[in-house]
């Protein structure tokens, strides 16, 4: 009879324990590992399968991109109306998303190109993208519900980056 490793079954247990409400994908992971929460990096946050950062400086839409790139991950593209939700709680002002029309005017086109969501501003007031002073990146207005805006993209704005969570093994 093989007798278990009491050590990895104790390990497999404390791990399950602390990981909580981390499995779901409508709320901050709350887990902590070794100080962390979830398997993120210190300082990002985890909401399902992703790690999050918040960019509290004002960059340009490029500069944004290039600061996410040197951190290994990408400028966040929100792909759900709770990941806005979540995304509105990282970030006060409104923030760049990696969506923009600069080579095709008209023709949006987001990081991940898969994703049906698209969360323009619709209402009758400022219908959006506008194009308006060649607008050619996209933003999230916070103070409209996450609803996106087309803006230049040499405003000045905060961002959120983000990446794949480390996934553990055993």
């Amino acid at each position: 009879m093989m007798v278990p490793n009491t050590r990895f079954m104790f390990g497999l247990i404390s791990l399950h324990l602390m990981m909580g409400n981390c499995t779901s994908g409508n709320e901050m992971c709350k887990a902590s590992i070794g100080g962390r929460r979830g398997a993120c990096p210190p300082t990002w946050n985890q909401w399902g399968r992703k790690c999050y950062k918040a960019i509290t400086e004002r960059l340009t839409w490029s500069e944004a991109k290039d600061e996410c790139i040197k951190m290994g991950s990408v400028l966040v593209v929100p792909q759900s109306e709770e990941e806005t939700d979540f995304l509105l709680q990282l970030q006060q002002s409104n923030f760049w998303i990696n969506c923009n029309d600069l080579q095709d005017e008209g023709t949006w086109k987001c990081e991940n190109d898969e994703v049906e969501f698209r969360n323009w501003s619709t209402g009758p007031q400022y219908p959006q993208p506008d194009n308006w002073d060649g607008e050619h990146c996209a933003e999230v207005w916070v103070d409209q519900e996450g609803k996106w805006n087309d803006v230049r993209c040499d405003s000045q704005l905060p961002a959120i980056c983000n990446q794949p969570a480390p996934q553990l093994h055993f």
